[in-house]
């Protein structure tokens, strides 16, 4: 009820285009409603598709709320989104060149209800609100059903699915919100193989073919996380009937998204067009970089591994606080944060759930603790690389661009792992004090939504 409502509030709350991305992510969705599965690439060198010319032109209202803190959205921006209507029929060639080569299964669900919604000419402003409620619609489904299956730690999960900053993120229309469900929904399938009591046989065949499914699916639309899947090496041996078919499973599902992701980079690889390239009549505002190259990137990267080893580690040492201050306290686009303190009282309540929530206690040893910990590292050093390689020029000394937002499925790895460290002193007291902070965080949230878009 709690994130129904709160997740309610942030997206009508938060005015249109405000959200990461957003502005590319709705063209994208309403390219795959109707009916296309990956951005076209034209011969004179753009990414996009064939759209309405309305769609692009809901961001005109809004536009000055970008970079301009002191901006405010009124009334008549809206009434001047809402009197733009769809002309589904006049349509133009609109460039999202950075989401036009991204998989389309994070838009699938949200696409289906823009289809619906576009069969009765809807106006692209309802359009996005709609969508907005779809996005929100999916990842709470999927947060509850990883709920249902995780074996322990469901508190450490909920809380983490439930931040301000998550549900901001995730009450914008955004693909993101499938991928990182996805992944709350793989790490808790994992877990309930690696500490359930039942043997591999007795494992639903739903929940196993689950795994297979949506490790695919994740490894295609982000494969800065297919680590997950190494979670499967976790599963104890003594729950197979033989330890080959051990190594059978564990070693089938990388080895299968291991395939996915050599065949992907270079399927999407090749609709990828660098700012360089582009049309330069239409690369303004489309979030492409200048002197990105990702083939050649990477290439810079396999000639000098620990240069580039030093240079991820330096970017995530010295952009660390700006992270943590994202993950735990950003809402919408830019610079816009949470209260100081609140920030640093959700981060010490986290740590600490995390350290007390486990059931039983006790049931994690050293390795998992290990292992947790070194996926969710290979996540944070997959995502340097990739972002290395298609935000920096070749051969740049830091990697910028670590948001916050993409941590999602690679911080409650980091937090399990410290389940059980500690034993809860009075849980008569905790769990509401718990409560009553997650409650007081996004009621905060929301007013400084309030203050930042609209006093």
């Amino acid at each position: 009820m709690v994130a129904s409502l709160a997740g309610l509030a942030y997206a009508l709350l938060v005015p249109p285009f405000q959200s990461p991305d957003e502005t590319a992510h709705f063209l994208r969705t309403a390219h795959v409603a109707s009916g296309h599965l990956m951005g076209t690439r034209t011969s004179d060198q753009r990414l996009g598709g064939q759209l309405p010319k309305s769609l692009p032109q809901l961001y005109a209202p809004f536009s000055h709320l970008r970079y301009d803190y002191e901006a405010k959205a009124s009334k008549s921006d809206f009434q001047a989104a809402w009197q733009i209507p769809l002309n589904a029929r006049d349509t133009a060639f609109t460039d999202f060149p950075n989401v036009g080569y991204y998989a389309p299964f994070p838009y699938l669900f949200q696409a289906t209800i823009f289809r619906l919604f576009m069969v009765f000419d809807s106006r692209p402003l309802l359009l996005l609100y709609v969508g907005r409620l779809a996005t929100l619609l999916i990842w709470l489904l999927l947060v509850a059903s990883a709920l249902r299956i995780l074996p322990q730690q469901k508190w450490t999960l909920a809380w983490l699915a439930l931040l301000p900053s998550s549900l901001t993120l995730h009450a914008s229309l955004t693909g993101d919100a499938v991928t990182n469900g996805l992944c709350f929904w793989l790490l808790a399938a994992m877990l309930s193989l690696i500490f359930s009591e039942k043997k591999m046989v007795e494992a639903p065949i739903w929940v196993l073919f689950g795994i297979f499914i949506s490790s695919a699916i994740v490894t295609l639309s982000k494969p800065v996380y297919f680590p997950l899947v190494l979670l499967a090496w976790l599963i104890p041996k003594g729950k197979f009937s033989h330890p080959s078919r051990f190594f059978a499973f564990a070693g089938a599902i990388c080895l299968v998204n291991l395939a996915l992701l050599a065949w992907w980079y270079s399927y999407a690889g090749s609709l990828f067009i660098p700012y360089g390239d582009y049309n330069p009549a239409y690369r303004e505002g489309v979030q492409l970089n200048e002197g990105v190259q990702p083939h050649e990137q990477l290439a810079y990267v396999l000639e000098h591994p620990i240069v580039f080893l030093k240079t991820a580690a330096l970017s995530y040492f010295e952009s660390g606080p700006a992270t943590l201050a994202h993950y735990f306290g950003k809402f919408g686009w830019e610079k816009n944060y949470l209260p100081g303190w609140l920030i640093c009282l959700l981060l010490l309540a986290t740590a600490w759930l995390g350290a007390t929530d486990a059931t039983p206690v006790g049931r994690l040893k050293t390795q998992h603790r290990l292992g947790f910990a070194a996926i969710a590292l290979a996540m944070m050093g997959a995502l340097a690389l990739v972002l290395y390689m298609q935000w920096m020029p070749v051969g740049s000394e830091r990697v910028s661009a670590l948001s916050g937002r993409y941590f999602f499925p690679v911080f409650p790895l980091f937090f399990f792992g410290l389940g059980g460290l500690f034993i809860r002193a009075n849980k008569k007291w905790e769990f509401p004090a718990i409560k009553a902070l997650l409650i007081l965080s996004l009621a905060i949230g929301a007013w400084e939504i309030v203050m930042r878009y609209y006093i």
